[in-house]
């Protein structure tokens, strides 16, 4: 039992970073969603849960998939 918290302790200079940017990546995915109009599949529900429930890789999934550019308008 000892030895599994050394283990710990030595990965937590690796785990403390990783931690910092999944919940930074988490926060900006959920602000830019939003703050933004069109989204992929124009449900944002379905967006909030993947950014939320697939961990480091739903933002990504996000920023890379679920944002739609603005549409053109003509004046």
């Amino acid at each position: 039992m000892n030895g599994d918290f050394e283990a710990f302790k030595n990965a937590l200079p690796y785990l403390i970073p990783l931690l910092i940017v999944e919940i930074a990546l988490l926060f900006i995915a959920i602000i830019d969603l939003d703050r933004r109009e069109h989204v992929t599949g124009n449900n944002k529900l379905v967006w909030v849960l993947v950014i939320v429930l697939i961990g480091i890789i739903g933002p990504i999934i996000y920023f890379v998939f679920g944002r739609k550019k603005k549409p053109v308008t003509k004046d």
